[in-house]
């Protein structure tokens, strides 16, 4: 499920930032949270190298190599996932960064959102296109057979590369997608293989498009924003993919449901995977008599925006599960249940407000020095916790809360 290295992921500081928004009560992923833009994303770039996280960690190659280039050990997992596996490796982390001198910056609520943004964008955004190889690509996928790139093609469809304004990589599957029943009459009509998209491909094309252009073009607005989950959730009601697909359950049995499906992926290669399928969709839709959808630019990466938003959600935790990992992982070594363990720390059924993920491993990560500092003084193992246990660990919390 992940395409990341379990050893020392990401530094401390991202860590902390990362946990202030994995739930607090809302049941979307960040996209849809009010601010989260094109324009945090390059403050959060600005964070990220204010705060020195780039003293650690490279983003594709730039920045320091004490941790993993964020720009190739992605995260694909839910947040809590994320907050166990730094929890897990916290005590390496913690190590590591003593020995370079550094503590643990401070962030602001703006701030964090703002790095978070930067974060999910590297995702979202995926591998920096390669022109050399989107050249080779427009001419092996067949694209010259029908267009013209720098006076050089076919003439069957428009020339490209002389539009006004560049096509990103989400805008240009976007545009294929709209043509797509055309195209395949045509692909028929003169013998030409429907083109298949995996990896970087689009990219690679889009850069290789770009390149035949001239300088002078405009990047339209909104080509590289990031997608909306909550509109991209209508869309799918709209443009009628939930008739045949479901979402948790919620839809139609004739295809697969996006959450089962494997989107740990890019923008640009999810959107490859709905072109290398349109045909048998399309094909599904004409025999349910469905109208085949066309998208306004910037709705196909609203939708899928939403796929990324219930890959990343937490399901519910379990009470009687939460309950064991407290008495069954020295956690009353140090606390206590009403009265029972220890007194070395609070009193965990005396804690108002422990109600949720983000409360819950706020807390954990502000004490997990001291923790850690305990755990070597009473010579016990560092806890490991999956993101299962954590929401298990919150529903029993939740349980005790005084205000229940």
């Amino acid at each position: 499920m992940r395409s990341i290295k379990f050893s020392l992921w990401i530094s401390s500081i991202i860590l902390l930032l990362a946990l202030e928004f994995l739930v607090s009560g809302r049941n979307t992923f960040l996209y849809a949270q009010e601010g989260f833009s094109q324009k945090n994303a390059y403050k959060g770039h600005d964070v990220f190298q204010n705060k020195g996280c780039i003293q650690c960690h490279a983003v594709y190659g730039r920045g320091g190599k004490g941790g993993p280039d964020l720009g190739k050990d992605k995260f694909f997992g839910t947040y809590l996932e994320f907050a166990a596996m730094m929890w897990n490796h916290f005590p390496r982390m913690e190590e590591k960064m003593e020995k370079k001198g550094l503590s643990f910056p401070q962030f602001s609520a703006e701030e964090t959102e703002q790095l978070i943004t930067y974060l999910a964008y590297i995702r979202y955004k995926g591998e920096p296109g390669n022109e050399f190889a989107g050249k080779k690509l427009l001419n092996s996928k067949g694209c010259v057979k029908c267009h013209k790139f720098g006076g050089r093609g076919g003439d069957i469809g428009p020339d490209i590369t002389s539009e006004l304004e560049y096509l990103s990589p989400i805008i240009l599957v976007e545009t294929m997608w709209n043509h797509g029943p055309d195209m395949m009459d045509i692909f028929e009509q003169n013998d030409i293989k429907r083109p298949q998209f995996k990896n970087n491909e689009i990219v690679d094309i889009a850069v290789a498009i770009k390149a035949y252009m001239s300088p002078t073009n405009r990047i339209p607005p909104g080509s590289y924003d990031l997608g909306d989950p909550s509109n991209g959730k209508i869309l799918l009601q709209e443009k009628g993919c939930i008739t045949c697909h479901s979402s948790r359950g919620t839809g139609g049995n004739l295809a697969p449901d996006f959450y089962s499906m494997d989107f740990n992926k890019s923008v640009t290669e999810i959107a490859g995977m709905m072109w290398n399928h349109a045909p048998e969709m399309w094909e599904l839709m004409n025999r349910e008599n469905i109208t085949i959808p066309t998208f306004k630019k910037g709705e196909m990466a609203d939708i899928i925006g939403y796929f990324y938003s219930i890959k990343l959600q937490d399901a519910s935790g379990d009470e009687e599960n939460g309950k064991n990992i407290v008495y069954n992982r020295d956690c009353l070594s140090c606390h206590s249940i009403k009265g029972e363990g220890s007194s070395i720390a609070t009193d965990l059924a005396r804690v108002d407000g422990l109600d949720n993920s983000l409360i819950v491993v706020n807390a954990m990560f502000n004490h997990a020095s001291d923790m850690k500092k305990r755990h070597t003084e009473m010579k016990l193992e560092w806890p490991k916790l999956s993101g299962k246990d954590i929401a298990d660990l919150v529903a029993y919390l939740n349980a005790l809360s005084p205000a229940k």
